[in-house]
């Protein structure tokens, strides 16, 4: 599991602040922890992914490890120019890979079934046949329990 120092260093490493060995400086650190907790907050409207603010070096970074590189290039690409430094083209094309990694992973995509009471539409029907409903579940409804309540049949009303 990545902590805190583990990928703010990565992120000095990135844009070429920090040599691998060397120990974080305690001001580098607060200034990219603050960058780092500010840019996921901003992620998390569009793209929540479970990130929980750190303040520790040693805090868990709390998103899926897929996402770890959209953080450590983006992050990196938001605080290059604070260290008077240009971004190179390799870290602006890397920041949006990892970006759209991020997207692809926050995704929450939920299929879904159309009911059989749902119209098709105008210019969806299949004109080999007379179909202008979706063919779906019948008329059931599910319950918490997945068991079946059929609809009363109200045809012998009088």
């Amino acid at each position: 599991m990545e902590t805190a120092e583990s990928v703010i260093n990565d992120i000095l490493q990135e844009i070429l602040v920090q040599a691998s060995e060397q120990p974080i400086d305690a001001v580098d650190f607060q200034f990219v922890l603050r960058y780092m907790n500010r840019y996921m907050s901003e992620l998390a409207i569009t793209n929540p992914l479970g990130y929980t603010n750190v303040t520790l070096p040693t805090d868990p970074i709390t998103i899926p490890d897929g996402a770890i590189n959209g953080l450590i290039y983006n992050v990196a690409l938001n605080v290059v120019t604070s260290f008077d430094m240009n971004p190179g083209g390799m870290l602006v094309a890397n920041a949006d890979r990892g970006l759209k990694a991020i997207r692809k992973i926050s995704r929450n995509l939920v299929s879904t079934k159309h009911p059989s009471t749902l119209p098709i539409g105008s210019g969806n029907e299949v004109w080999t046949n007379d179909v202008h409903f979706y063919a779906g579940e019948g008329n059931t409804i599910l319950t918490e329990q997945n068991g079946n309540i059929l609809l009363e049949d109200n045809t012998n009303e009088q």
